[in-house]
């Protein structure tokens, strides 16, 4: 008569594959732990040495986390950016704040007035992320802004933050210190003027966008922060000025109907 098995194999097999499983979880957490407000984008080989990993099974997690949304194509052969699932799950995690149902609702029709893109950021523990975008119906020329990017401390969004959150509850000394001496230098008048103008405008004149940001406040203080960016250019500069009012204007107003408001002055 022949004993029946045990089952105990398949048991050992389980264990195994859960093991396995448990990894994958943590290898596919430590891929998405690289990205910072430095690093927004992931190069195959720069991940497996980072992971001790060999490039085949590198790749392999990689394609694997773009098939389920967690990652995207990058710019570069083989590289990587959040995707679309990963992003939402920020915008879900930060997105605590009213500012998040409401602005979206102003937003397409001030992008169409200024005729430049329109961005809300929230703060995230690396600097203001993108979690909203409304982009003009008629434009000569559109900046796409991808939702999910998280913007440098010396943003214009980032010195709109800087000027009205509590320091010490935002990490934004870490950030700053970041920054080389030049960098701090102008980051601290941006801060300044923000606080003392509620708008601020910023120059990158090395990638050719003009930023002009403005603070959100619900009852709690600052939500969240509105932004016209666009190409640099004759065009651009000329519309600064009005796009300083606009958006200094349709921020308070958000924050009217947020149950919030600008303070004059900001410690």
């Amino acid at each position: 008569m022949t004993t029946p098995a045990t089952g105990g194999a398949p048991a050992a097999d389980g264990d195994a594959n859960g093991r396995s499983d448990i990894q994958a979880v943590s290898r596919v957490s430590r891929i998405l732990g690289l990205f910072n407000v430095d690093r927004t984008e992931l190069v195959t080989a720069d991940v497996a040495l980072r992971l001790g990993l060999n490039r085949t099974t590198t790749h392999r997690y990689l394609t694997s986390m773009v098939a389920v949304g967690l990652l995207e194509p990058g710019s570069r052969h083989s590289s990587y950016v959040v995707g679309p699932l990963a992003t939402r799950l920020g915008a879900m995690a930060t997105g605590s704040s009213p500012a998040l149902a409401e602005a979206p609702r102003h937003m397409p029709a001030l992008a169409d007035e200024l005729g430049a893109t329109v961005a809300l950021s929230l703060w995230a523990s690396t600097g203001p992320m993108v979690v909203h975008v409304a982009e003009p119906r008629v434009a000569d020329a559109v900046l796409t802004v991808r939702v999910g990017t998280v913007l440098g401390v010396d943003s214009a969004q980032g010195a709109v933050f800087a000027a009205y959150l509590p320091r010490g509850a935002s990490r934004i000394e870490v950030l700053r210190a970041r920054l080389d001496r030049a960098r701090q230098e102008e980051f601290d008048r941006t801060v300044a003027a923000a606080r003392r103008d509620g708008v601020v405008i910023v120059r990158h004149t090395d990638v050719g966008v003009v930023a002009v940001a403005a603070p959100i406040f619900d009852p709690s203080g600052i939500c969240a922060s509105i932004a016209a960016v666009g190409l640099a250019g004759s065009a651009t500069e000329a519309a600064v000025p009005e796009r300083v009012e606009r958006v200094r204007a349709a921020a308070d107003r958000m924050s009217t109907v947020l149950g919030g408001e600008r303070p004059t002055s900001a410690e």
